[in-house]
Formats: structure tokens, C-alpha cells, sequence
């Protein structure tokens, strides 16, 4: 025979559609997000992973002035048990402040990835970078001018040892607007000047089976032949190039970062469920009395009252893992493309994602939905058809001071509700997180760019090869060089002319050493503390006791007075490798020149951010603004149709519908608005904790800052969302008929 209940879901569904949709919105969305971004993520990390076999991605290498000795070949790769390979490149710059950076055709190792067109042929064509290309708007079939010379682009790569875009491995961010890497002929590469040309060699490892640790002490034991027998300018094994690892290690913080997402929403949504769950049993105390008297079991009311959510949970969990497997992935896959050269990936399942996306919360929350639902049931049916749901005898009312009937009515509510309006505000709480974490990042951004350019230096900062004279009036002459600290980072370390033009507020005295703000605020740094650094490529280590902070954002670095930085290391005291100009010099050779800092080199890192991170971004804030209406809306409906009958008496009494859904509905407005009062500080508080954990990642240091007109924006946000929710509450309130007051009466 038929279960006579069985009828009931259909007429369920119909009148509670709203609460219905509401999870299955919820459900979905979070499952559709999860699982797009870890399967996304999990497919790119793949082709990332198996590139460095497929595409014979080198160990490290090292740049040479001279081209490196027969001899000194031989006894790297028979002493090292490795093969070496020429990588000569050039640098040339195409147009302003746009970096090529030229390599020959490859064919043994770092081999590229054609994504579209095809390789070079002829002397005058060229394949540049997919990504470059992409954010420069070049296509295939159009033209490129170096040194004067035009080169066809005939097609776009993903080169294997820059899948992030490094122009120089300290630099702070990739550049993936402004650099690019390209491969033409040989006869083209060698036709080109010589003005850029480093002397590079890559390595790779006869054994591929050496661990971190073995990779780890091969290179060092390189580095340290190279040492004796050659004059070594830069040396970066694979696991210290951001150009390679970089890429990997920020897809591996997404997912750990997306998993922390999905449990917290989890332990929302299973808050929901408990009290949506409650609130049905209330609802239906009377038909539950009335079954359970007429001999239905326990079981089977359970049974009947999980159905629904059960099925809303199991359609969710299909449409989110079908949005997540086509319409997520695809946008996060792109997300990751617009940042990253990353090279052909198809898509694979992800059993992880799956379990942790959508089997672990579909089993948590029906052990939640089932807890809930047989804590009520071990009721007796009397209990039920009496509607006295508390296990405790009634508590004394708390007492309120003598304020207005209104006023103490919606404090009742709130006392009464008080689960409910717990719940709203962890839900208030980690939507502000999410909010505030994508709102901040633009207005950071353009923040630490002005306070970059407000504190340059000058307009061009020149690093020599050997000190050169020049005629270029208003020139500075500095003293420069880079050591490394403790954690791996590497501080640019200033010999500053007395008196200098160009640092007006930094009077130096002999002996004293000042930090860069940046520096001190990354590390926790105090006037009066030493510092420890040293040589990357020799022995030498320098302790410096801090005397000051100077306001310069662009950099980590320490500024010493000239003559104090020739003493510390043994130059003479007229040395000098750089000069300070706020014009261009033309009387030097571009031969001679190691680097030119310009106003992009300083900001190139928030460039970067902004255009590479903008779209996920955008993401959170959308999302925030789904998790504040949605929850809003659950659990305001909860307390609407728990205290049904109570509205239905006020319109008895002669309480229009406006008056009497204020009392319940503004009774809400209060505690969303004191959340977000709340929630938001709180949110600050903890992106900020997030932040300085995260720019600890990161080299160089982005000031935390938060505009001001942030806070009160979220706050409007939030409470626009209310007020849609306010809307189509006050439409429900207007439906509750005059006899629901009437129904429970024994």
C-alpha cells in the first residue's frame, strides 16, 4: 500500500518553496564554485607537474661573463653526474619600457609548448609568449620592430621554465604586461647585437630520481666549482626560480584556500540546516502528535521529514557539479591563463574534489537534518499536540527595564530567536571576510602605487656593469649591492652620497644604518635590533644594527652613507655602481648597463596583481553578497513561520499587516545591522591576520591598508540585502490569515 505521506512533498515543496530554493541555491552554488575551482586547479597543477618531465625542464642554471671552458664543462658533468645545455639570451627592449627577452629554437631542454600557430622558418619571424601576446592584443600574422628590424609573429607558447612571467628572479612580481620571452632562428639570434647578452647554461640532473634535498646539495656543490674556475654573475637552481616554482606553489595556496572556504561554509550551512530542520518539527508539532499517536513509528516520521531536504541536497549536489565541471571550470581555468603561461591541460577528474565538495557535505549535513529531527521525536505525542518542544520547564522571562511595548516586544523576539540570530551573524561575519578580502585589493593597490611614486628616488635608477663616468647633468653617483637574509629574500643594500639630492630626508652619518619601512614592518623589526645578512654566492655575512626607518615602499632594502658601505665591503672611496638621474643617459653603452629602474619597475608588481587577480576577485564579492541574502533570507523566514501564530493574534488585535511584520521583521533589521556592526571590524581583524601570512609568501611587502569608504559600503551592502529580504518577508507576513492564531488554541 501507498504511504499516505508520500502525498504530502509535493504540497511541501509548493508551500515552502522559497526555504527549498534557498538551499538548493546555497547547496549549489558553493558545490558549483568547490569543485569548478579544485578540479580547475587540479587539472592545471597536473599539466604544470607533468611538464617538468614532458618538456625536460632544467635543474637550474647560472650565467657566465665568458663562455664556459671545455675543462670546466667536463668537470661539472662528470663530477655532478649532470648535462649542460647553452640557453644564451638577449634582453631588448621593444617598446616603452616593453622587455624581449630573445632565445634560440628548442629542441633538448625547457621546451616550449606551441598553443597556436606554428614555429619559425625564415630569419624574420618569431613565436613570443601566449600570454603577452593576449594582454598586448598581438596576434598571429602581426609585426614586431627590434632594433629597427621587423619579425612576423607566427605563433604563441607556453615556454616550460616561465610559466610565471620573472623578468629577473628577485624581482618582487612576475610582469606578464611588460616582459616577454620569444624564440626565433639561430641566424636571426645571432644576427641581433650583442647589447643584452647574457651568457646562460642550464643543467639537468642524469638522475631524476633525487630528492628535494639531494637537487638541493648538487647545486650548491656546482655553484661552489663555478666559484673557482669562473666569474659567475647569477646562479638560481630550480627549486629558488620563481620563473618555474612560482606558478605552482600559488596553485597549491588556492586550493588549501578554497578548502578553507568550503568547510567554514559547511559549518554554516549545517547551522541552517539544525535550525530550518527545528523550525519544521515546530511548524508540524500538531501532525506530528497526530501520526505518532495513530501508530506511525518514530523512524518513519524521520524518514519522511528528511526526504525533502535530501532531495533538494541530491539535486544540488548534481546541477553544482555540473556547473562546476563546465561553466566554474572553465572560468577559474581562464583565471589562471590570465596570469600564468601555463602550457595545453585537459581536464581530469578529481576524486578528492568530488568527496570533499560534495560527498562529505551531503553526508554531514544529512547526519545534522537526522540528529535534529530524532532529538525532537523522542518527544511524546502529548508534547507534540500540546506544541511544548522545550525538554526544560520554562525558564524565568528575563527582566527588561521599563521601555516601550515595542521596543521590549522585539528584544523578546530577539531572546526567543536567539539561535537563529547567532547563526545569521557567523553567516554576517564570514561574508564580511569575503567581502572586505575582495574590495580591498584594488584601492591597496592603487594606494601602495601613489605612495611608490610620491617616494621615488628619481626617475631612473642606473646599475653599472664597472663605474663609468657620465656627462648627464644632475646625475648622483650611488654604491649598490644585494645580500640575502635569514628567510631567502634579498635586500638591496644603498651606499648614499652625504647630503644627497635625490634622499632629502635621509641625513646618514657615518656608522648608522637605516631600513626601508617595508623591511621592518615585514619582519617585526625595531629600532636598536641587529640584522643578520649575507652573500648568496660567497661567505661573507654582515650584522647591522638598525638606527632608523626611511619611507621608501618600492623595495626591501637597508641605505648605508657611502663611506661606511666602501668600509664594510673593502671598496675603495671613490667606488660607485649606479647613478640616481632624473634624465636618461645616453653617453653610456647599453653593454655596460646591468639594469634601469623606472617608475613601472617600482609599481610592477601591483600591476600585475590587479590585472591577474581582478576577476577572482569580483568573484567574492558576488558570492558574499549570495551568502548574505541567502542566509539572511533562511533564517528571517525561520522566525517568521515560527512565530506565525503570534503575528496572526497581533492583526487580531487590530495590528495591520505593516505593523505587525515590523515588529518581527525590523526585530531582524536590528541584529543584521548590529552584525555588520560588529562583523565587520572583526573581518578587518582577520584579513589582516590572513594578509601578513600571506605577503610572508611573497618578496618584497605590500603596505596593509583598507579605504575608508570600504566600511560604510559594506555596511550599505548588507543592509540592502536585508531590505530584499525585508521585501519579500513583509509579502509572506501579508498572507498569514487571521485564524492561524485560532488553530493551536486547545
Amino acid at each position: 500500500m501507498k504511504n499516505p505521506l508520500s502525498k504530502r512533498y509535493l504540497r511541501e515543496l509548493k508551500s515552502e518553496w522559497g526555504k527549498y530554493l534557498a538551499l538548493f541555491l546555497f547547496f549549489t552554488i558553493i558545490i558549483g564554485f568547490c569543485s569548478g575551482f579544485l578540479v580547475a586547479d587540479g587539472s592545471c597543477k597536473s599539466a604544470y607537474d607533468n611538464s617538468f618531465e614532458k618538456y625536460n625542464i632544467e635543474n637550474g642554471h647560472f650565467v657566465l661573463t665568458d663562455s664556459i671552458s671545455d675543462g670546466l664543462k667536463e668537470e661539472l658533468e662528470e663530477k655532478e653526474d649532470i648535462t649542460i645545455y647553452p640557453m644564451f639570451y638577449k634582453d631588448k627592449e621593444i617598446a616603452k619600457e616593453h622587455t624581449i627577452r630573445l632565445y634560440k629554437m628548442r629542441d633538448d631542454v625547457n621546451k616550449a609548448d606551441l598553443m597556436d600557430g606554428e614555429y619559425t622558418k625564415a630569419d624574420d619571424e618569431i613565436v613570443i609568449d601566449r600570454l603577452y601576446a593576449e594582454n598586448n592584443e598581438i596576434a598571429i600574422g602581426d609585426t614586431m620592430q627590434i632594433e629597427g628590424k621587423k619579425y612576423k609573429v607566427t605563433g604563441v607558447v607556453a615556454l616550460s621554465d616561465y610559466s610565471a612571467l620573472f623578468k629577473n628572479n628577485t624581482d618582487m612580481m612576475f610582469d606578464a604586461n611588460k616582459f616577454t620571452v620569444a624564440l626565433v632562428t639561430e641566424n636571426a639570434f645571432d644576427n641581433l647585437g650583442d647589447a643584452g647578452l647574457k651568457k646562460c647554461y642550464a643543467w639537468v640532473n642524469d638522475d631524476v630520481a633525487l630528492s628535494d634535498k639531494e637537487q638541493e646539495d648538487k647545486a650548491n656543490d656546482i655553484k661552489d666549482i663555478i666559484k673557482k674556475k669562473a666569474v659567475m654573475t647569477d646562479f638560481v637552481a630550480r627549486q629558488d626560480n620563481q620563473a618555474i616554482t612560482f606558478t605552482g606553489e600559488d596553485m597549491g595556496g588556492d586550493q588549501v584556500m578554497v578548502q578553507w572556504l568550503l568547510y567554514i561554509v559547511i559549518v554554516i550551512l549545517a547551522f541552517i540546516f539544525a535550525i530550518t530542520a527545528r523550525s519544521t518539527i515546530e511548524q508540524e508539532s500538531s501532525v506530528v502528535g497526530t501520526l505518532l499517536a495513530s501508530g506511525y513509528t518514530r523512524g518513519e516520521l524521520a524518514r519522511h521529514y528528511m526526504t525533502l531536504p535530501v532531495v533538494v541536497m541530491l539535486v544540488a549536489s548534481v546541477v553544482g557539479n555540473v556547473l562546476g565541471y563546465t561553466w566554474m571550470k572553465y572560468i577559474v581555468a581562464g583565471m589562471y591563463y590570465h596570469s600564468y603561461s601555463l602550457p595545453t591541460y585537459t581536464t581530469i577528474w578529481n576524486a578528492d574534489a568530488f568527496i570533499e565538495t560534495t560527498v562529505i557535505p551531503f553526508v554531514l549535513l544529512l547526519v545534522v537534518n537526522f540528529l535534529v529531527i530524532m532529538s525532537m521525536m523522542t518527544l511524546p505525542p502529548l508534547q507534540f499536540l500540546r506544541h511544548e518542544l522545550k525538554r526544560n520547564k520554562k525558564r524565568r522571562a528575563i527582566s527588561l527595564p521599563n521601555w516601550k511595548f515595542i521596543t521590549r516586544f522585539r528584544i523578546r523576539v530577539i531572546l526567543q530567536n536567539k539561535a537563529a540570530y547567532l547563526t545569521l551573524f557567523a553567516g554576517i561575519f564570514f561574508a564580511s571576510v569575503l567581502m572586505l578580502f575582495g574590495m580591498m585589493l584594488s584601492p591597496l593597490l592603487t594606494h601602495f602605487k601613489a605612495e611608490v611614486l610620491d617616494s621615488k628616488v628619481a626617475n631612473y635608477q642606473y646599475i653599472l656593469k664597472m663605474p663609468l663616468e657620465t656627462e648627464t647633468s644632475g646625475t648622483e653617483k650611488y654604491a649598490v649591492s644585494e645580500l640575502k637574509n635569514s628567510s631567502g629574500e634579498e635586500i638591496t643594500v644603498y651606499g648614499i652620497e652625504d647630503h644627497s639630492k635625490y634622499l632629502k630626508n635621509l641625513d646618514l652619518k657615518d656608522g648608522e644604518v637605516v631600513l626601508s619601512d617595508g623591511y621592518m614592518e615585514k619582519y617585526g623589526i625595531q629600532i636598536g635590533d641587529e640584522i643578520k645578512l649575507h652573500e648568496e654566492y660567497g661567505d661573507n655575512k654582515y650584522t647591522f644594527k638598525v638606527s632608523g626607518s626611511y619611507h621608501y615602499p618600492a623595495t626591501m632594502c637597508i641605505f648605508l652613507s657611502k663611506s661606511t658601505f666602501c668600509d664594510i665591503f673593502d671598496k675603495d672611496p671613490d667606488y660607485f655602481s649606479g647613478y640616481f638621474t632624473d634624465k636618461k643617459i645616453e653617453d653610456i653603452d647599453d653593454t655596460m648597463i646591468a639594469s634601469t629602474i623606472t617608475e613601472h619597475d617600482l609599481t610592477v608588481m601591483a600591476d600585475q596583481l590587479e590585472d591577474s587577480m581582478g576577476q577572482i576577485f569580483s568573484m567574492m564579492n558576488g558570492f558574499a553578497l549570495m551568502i548574505y541574502i541567502i542566509v539572511i533570507y533562511l533564517l528571517a523566514k525561520t522566525i517568521i513561520e515560527k512565530n506565525a501564530a503570534s503575528i496572526s493574534m497581533l492583526k487580531i488585535l487590530g495590528y495591520s499587516d505593516r505593523e505587525a511584520g515590523n515588529l518581527y521583521s525590523l526585530a531582524t533589521g536590528v541584529v543584521v545591522a548590529v552584525s555588520l556592526i560588529i562583523a565587520i571590524p572583526l573581518s578587518d581583524k582577520a584579513i589582516k591576520v590572513i594578509y601578513y601570512l600571506m605577503m610572508k609568501d611573497y618578496s618584497g611587502w605590500l603596505t596593509y591598508y583598507i579605504a575608508p569608504w570600504i566600511y560604510p559600503t559594506m555596511f550599505v551592502l548588507g543592509m540592502l540585502c536585508y531590505l530584499v529580504v525585508y521585501i519579500i518577508q513583509s509579502k509572506k507576513i501579508r498572507k498569514i490569515p487571521l485564524s492561524q492564531a485560532l488553530k493551536n488554541v486547545e
